[in-house]
């Protein structure tokens, strides 16, 4: 799952859902689940996004999936020490 700055970043530019979702070329119904954070972006509508935003796309989503987490700690922990 990620975790987003959609909405604030929406807001801080004064459009509305509605805008934002014409501007991004996405439904609506996609653009409301990715703000309430109950969908994850696809690469294409995160692009679209950060674009009708003016923002780059790793200010407005971050991953935060424990699972890549634990698999990056356990790689980290597999490198030998020099």
């Amino acid at each position: 799952m990620a975790d987003n700055r959609v909405k604030e970043a929406r807001e801080t530019r004064g459009l509305t859902q509605p805008e934002l979702h014409v501007a991004a070329d996405i439904p609506l119904s996609t653009l409301q689940k990715i703000e309430q954070k109950r969908h994850s972006p696809t690469l294409d509508n995160a692009l679209g996004i950060a674009e009708a935003l003016g923002e780059p796309v790793e200010r407005l989503f971050v991953r935060t999936s424990s699972r890549t987490r634990l698999k990056g700690q356990k790689a980290l922990q597999e490198v030998p020490s020099t």
